[in-house]
């Protein structure tokens, strides 16, 4: 995880490389280096889909066809045929796209920066295209897995005999050996999805329908178009939530990046 190694390298900093040697703290530096690195790309990935929600346009259907522009419009999910729906995994809802994650139980702040503590047992998703409606049109939606931004539901698993119980688990419960004998670590059961009928928000550009795309919709949005975006959540809390996690990761590599600044002056001064 990148707070253990946050709390590896911190030593090596302050002139701490003559104890050292120069390659342990070259590797330190080096660490401290690819944090910061990852904390800046997750920033600013982060700020960019903040920034983008608090200032696209949220317009009727009607006006988005006509305005050629990024916007966000609003309106309830059906599918595009009665029988192009599935199950979600998890929590067995009708829904035209899901994302799940099984994962072993553990300190995991990988919304922020990656964690290996979460050990991932199963994950998946699964998508079609969709109608969004909202009563003065219809737009036709064909997201991929990268146009996500679903509210999750977790439930866990913290006894063996309820993970050999659950069918939703294609593996053997997760056991370790402790001093006091064998112990089962708990497993979450993490899921979202976009139900049938759900009020939903799309970010991205409409498009007019071409003719290969049989539909009754007024217009389209894919990816192909512009920053296709699908979000089950009220936007302003999720742009909240991208800024502060934006602001966060920002901060922890501007840390990395000061240790990893103090760590390669000490390698460098192990040479000279």
């Amino acid at each position: 995880m990148f707070v253990e190694h946050f709390v590896w390298i911190t030593p090596l900093a302050g002139g701490s490389g003559p104890e050292w040697g120069f390659w342990p703290t070259l590797f330190g530096g080096i660490m401290a280096a690819l944090a910061a690195r990852e904390g800046i790309i997750i920033g600013v990935k982060n700020m960019k889909d903040f920034w983008e929600i608090v200032t696209t346009d949220t317009l009727a259907i009607d006006e988005a066809t006509a305005a050629g522009e990024l916007v966000q419009i609003r309106g309830r999910v059906r599918p595009t045929q009665p029988d192009n729906t599935f199950t979600s995994p998890i929590l067995n809802e009708e829904c035209v796209a899901y994302e799940y994650n099984i994962e072993k139980y553990g300190v995991n702040i990988k919304k922020v920066l990656p964690s290996n503590d979460s050990e991932p047992v199963e994950s998946g998703s699964k998508y079609s295209s969709f109608i969004i409606s909202d009563g003065s049109g219809e737009v036709f939606v064909d997201p991929g897995k990268d146009n996500l931004s679903l509210n999750t539901t977790t439930e866990t698993l913290s006894t063996k005999k309820e993970q050999t119980a659950d069918k939703r688990i294609e593996v053997e419960p997760t056991s370790y050996k402790l001093a006091l004998g064998d112990s089962t670590k708990p497993v979450d059961l993490t899921e979202g999805t976009v139900s049938v009928g759900e009020e939903i928000t799309v970010i991205g550009k409409t498009a007019p329908v071409p003719e290969e795309t049989i539909t009754d919709a007024d217009a389209v949005m894919t990816p192909e178009e512009g920053n296709l975006r699908l979000m089950d959540g009220d936007p302003q809390n999720i742009a909240k939530t991208k800024a502060r996690q934006g602001t966060f990761a920002l901060i922890l590599a501007s840390g990395f990046s000061f240790f990893a600044i103090f760590i390669f002056r000490d390698a460098i001064l192990t040479i000279v």
